[in-house]
């Protein structure tokens, strides 16, 4: 995997008509979060007699989703986004690393939601570990899955000791994060129950409670970017045009977008407004491009601080420009 520039240089390059090197190799995009006409906010209502599902063997039977990853036929390949963290500078209000879906392609199977947690346990490669920003991950290694069933838009989910659950350490809502996020870009599931070793196991959340319930997004959105593209996938294939989804907590709901292509040049910029001036909101748009060949590009997005006009939370996604 070639070394990238940092995204503080990446966005000074951008005013310049340059950006990043290619990344390593691109996999097909995948599944996102129905996040782009609604805000994010815990329900209503949590309720704790969903503690009671039972955890079974992994098997295709027992994973399901309502809507399949990409799928490349001649392959027979399938396309998995688990979720790691980006460590990375220029976030003004807000220290990194910051969780990003990461594309990744496997097998074809129907147990997909096993598939993308597998190859979250698997971690970053030694590539991606040394890149600039380094990807990493807050799971020990070691750690196995023991079962996964998904009933009623809820996920369980039994790991191994190794997972160390009932630790003391913020790490532990760390880990717990990237599984929740994983997980929840399948339409099927809302929130995530931990088990440990088959028993239940309280978990904690972003802002350092345990909680015995199932957990959401909402529940970890402390190691979520202020502006976290979901479509796209990292080193995804993008469609033509790109449609871009995710979500953000931007001063007046405003940030702004431009989109490279391997030689540096813009071939799209704008701003964009999320569904929510005041919290977290979602945001779909789509970026008509036109290029020559398949090449690696970059999504990059930011915005503008409302003390002094400077360019914060700037993040760069690489994405796989297609004719």
């Amino acid at each position: 995997m070639r070394r990238i520039v940092t995204v503080i240089a990446t966005l000074a390059l951008v005013a310049c008509g340059t950006t990043t090197a290619n990344p390593g190799q691109p996999t097909e995009s995948t599944t996102t979060l129905p996040l782009a006409t609604t805000t994010i906010a815990e329900p209503a209502t949590t309720t704790t007699d969903r503690a009671e599902t039972t955890t079974t063997t992994l098997s295709p039977s027992t994973t399901s989703t309502a809507a399949a990853p990409s799928t490349s036929a001649a392959a027979r390949t399938v396309t998995v986004a688990p979720y790691f963290y980006l460590d990375e500078v220029g976030h003004k209000s807000r220290g990194g690393p910051f969780v990003f879906p990461m594309a990744r392609e496997v097998p074809h199977t129907v147990a997909v939601a096993r598939a993308a947690i597998e190859q979250l346990l698997a971690g970053p490669t030694s590539g991606e570990r040394e890149s600039v920003p380094a990807i990493s991950t807050a799971i020990p290694d070691g750690v196995r899955l023991l079962g996964l069933t998904i009933s009623e838009d809820i996920a369980v989910i039994d790991f191994s000791k190794e997972f160390e659950a009932t630790d003391d350490s913020a790490a532990v809502a760390m880990r717990a994060a990237q599984v929740v996020f994983t997980l929840s870009r399948f339409d099927s599931v809302a929130e995530v129950l931990f088990r440990q070793e088959g028993k239940p196991v309280k978990i904690q959340t972003g802002d350092g409670n345990l909680v015995d319930r199932p957990v959401g997004i909402w529940d970890y959105l402390e190691f979520a970017a202020a502006i976290t593209v979901e479509s796209p996938a990292y080193n995804g294939v993008g469609d033509n045009p790109l449609q871009v989804t995710g979500f953000a907590a931007v001063f007046e709901a405003v940030f702004h977008y431009a989109l490279a292509d391997d030689d540096g040049l813009i071939i799209d910029e704008g701003m964009v407004m999320t569904t929510n001036g005041t919290g977290w909101g979602g945001f779909d748009f789509t970026i008509d491009y036109e290029v020559d060949k398949r090449q690696v590009g970059a999504l990059i997005v930011w915005t503008h601080s409302a003390e002094d006009g400077e360019r914060i939370d700037i993040r760069e996604y690489p994405v796989v420009l297609t004719p």
